[in-house]
């Protein structure tokens, strides 16, 4: 997931003063797959260890090779709060105002929800406040034309490692399925996540047992797991097994993904991480991204059309919010 910042994820007592809640703000535009990132394994291909090695061997088909494996079902889940002014990106509040961060919040969603519409199997807003955001789908709005695609989860309560933990717990597959499932969790703070990004992680759990998209402060803006299913008359208990992966973490801090990697050492895992992303929580890192969008013509052998329009649609409604802080 984005890299777990209290003022994005996790709820909080807050003393800032509250403002009406901001307008939405929509996006058309859909980005490209992307090139895929280099990986890196933190050990051995030995899996002895593994939590998922309980999982139960696909029976042979009939007309199959033995080799042949089970179609992974594709899970996408973006834990985000409501764009509630005073609540979200409290950090370039402090510099833009509360109503503006909360547009851009809105807008960064706007922009996951479109692009990944039609991915995957399963997609899932992890919400906070669960009864806000559904409120929101059920209005029927224009502006949530793409979020007709997503089921509204709650986060539930404890601290980022609690909630993320849960969620990958209900992802874990049950009962009679013999595939594994690739949940990946991303926050709204990269905004520029493709189609392409979610595809190369797919194949990296293919090799790997989790992956992460470190973020440059220190965190991660994407966790992904692949989870094997239990066979019904294991011996295994039936808890989550993945539980030491978030214990300890000092969450908010430029170390989560130094003590993450640690964690997931010590549990045996094989670990691929994607390249090192920016999030956006402060006002330079707003003005990198623009810097970034509206200069893709550099790049236009890497980035599609379709990628730079959709990018640049989201810069033109960043400074168009922007604009409303100076006037």
């Amino acid at each position: 997931m984005s890299d777990p910042k209290a003022d994005s994820d996790t709820p909080k007592v807050d003393n800032e003063p509250k403002h009406p809640a901001p307008q939405p703000w929509t996006s058309n535009g859909q980005a490209s797959p992307q090139s895929s990132p280099p990986v890196h394994d933190v050990r051995s291909n030995d899996v002895s260890a593994l939590p998922c090695e309980t999982a139960a061997p696909a029976p042979r088909q009939s007309g199959k090779p033995e080799s042949a494996q089970p179609r992974p079902t594709r899970v996408l889940g973006v834990m985000a709060k409501v764009a509630m002014s005073g609540k979200v990106k409290t950090r370039l509040g402090s510099t833009i105002g509360f109503d503006q961060a909360a547009c851009l919040h809105q807008r960064f969603l706007d922009q996951l929800f479109q692009e990944f519409r039609d991915w995957g199997e399963r997609r899932e807003w992890v919400a906070s406040p669960v009864l806000a955001a559904r409120k929101q789908q059920s209005a029927g709005s224009e502006h949530w034309a793409g979020l007709e695609h997503w089921t509204v989860v709650d986060q539930g309560d404890g601290d980022l490692g609690d909630r993320m933990n849960r969620w990958f717990a209900s992802q874990s597959p049950r009962g009679d399925f013999i595939s594994p499932t690739h949940a990946i969790l991303i926050g709204a703070d990269c905004p520029l996540l493709a189609t392409g990004d979610l595809n190369t992680v797919t194949e990296m759990l293919l090799s790997h047992d989790l992956v992460l998209g470190p973020a440059d402060d220190g965190g991660y803006y994407l966790i992904a797991i692949c989870l094997k299913p239990i066979a019904r008359d294991s011996l295994q208990p039936t808890t989550f097994r993945w539980d030491a992966l978030w214990q300890g973490v000092r969450w908010s801090t430029e170390t989560v993904f130094e003590e993450t990697m640690r964690a997931a050492e010590s549990m045996g895992l094989r670990v691929g991480t994607l390249p090192t992303r920016s999030d956006v929580d402060t006002f330079d890192d707003l003005t990198s991204l623009l810097h970034q969008i509206e200069n893709l013509n550099d790049n236009t052998d890497v980035v599609p059309t379709r990628s730079r329009d959709s990018h640049r649609q989201l810069a033109s409604d960043i400074r168009q919010i922007l604009k409303l802080t100076v006037d």
